[in-house]
């Protein structure tokens, strides 16, 4: 059998009666092959058209099956279609897997070529950018992945301020408009309050907020008795002093 005869059988298989491909839909080996929580890399984002690394043969067998599968199947999963794309490359033959791995060989000689090129055509200051971009990129991914973890173990939410307290008590005025005409507005009223109007908000936040305080102690007491030390505030949440409302004259 050839190297891509059982492939295209696979594919002719489930294409079945559809005329053409489904377009236009979720790459479901997106998920898989960047898990970033960012589209665009560094060089991306620079405006750098970075060589991209070959697909591994069975990467290459996801895309090659991709068409087939969504056409056959239009609502299925990222999880079912890995699963799909596992079970039938461990059926394929050695000499097509054999096959793809030498081409897959040959394409990545070629990267490396192309790769070394493209940095050395990179100036000083692209190198900078670059990695000063993926310093920001990573310490974001670290953000997203601890607030993550502070949720998997009911870390307290911090409460809202005042001024946000009082945009929730108008989020009845929100149906039907421009959010960023609503926002303008909100903030319009906020500045008209009086002192003594805002002071009610000023207290909610502040009650909200011991709430929170005790909440939270207990939290790391309990994230300390885990050993989960790197979770506990190295300092704690500083006293907020209450506004004092000014005497009408």
């Amino acid at each position: 059998m050839s190297s891509f005869t059982q492939i295209s059988r696979l594919t002719n298989y489930f294409v079945g009666s559809y005329k053409s491909v489904l377009h236009g839909r979720t790459n479901w080996l997106a998920p898989v092959q960047a898990c970033s929580y960012t589209k665009k890399s560094a060089e991306e984002r620079l405006g750098l058209d970075k060589p991209k690394r070959p697909l591994t043969p069975f990467f290459k067998f996801m895309t090659q099956m991709r068409p087939a599968l969504l056409a056959k199947n239009p609502g299925i999963s990222s999880k079912e279609a890995i699963a799909w794309t596992s079970k039938h490359w461990q059926q394929l033959d050695l000499e097509t897997k054999a096959q793809m791995g030498k081409e897959y060989e040959k394409d990545l000689e070629d990267y490396k070529k192309i790769k070394a090129m493209y940095e050395s055509s990179l100036t000083d200051k692209q190198k900078e950018d670059i990695k000063r971009i993926k310093l920001e990129l990573a310490e974001a991914k670290e953000k997203r992945k601890l607030k993550a973890e502070y949720k998997e173990l009911g870390r307290p939410k911090k409460p809202m301020s005042s001024y946000f307290l009082f945009i929730q008590s108008r989020k009845e005025g929100f149906k039907g408009k421009d959010l960023k005409q609503y926002q303008e507005q909100v903030k319009k009223e906020w500045v008209k309050l009086t002192e003594t109007e805002k002071a009610k908000f000023d207290k909610q936040a502040a009650e909200l907020m011991a709430k929170y305080r005790k909440e939270l102690e207990a939290w790391e007491l309990k994230m300390i008795s885990m050993g989960r030390m790197d979770l506990v505030r190295s300092k704690p949440l500083r006293e907020k002093k209450p506004k004092a409302v000014a005497k009408k004259q």
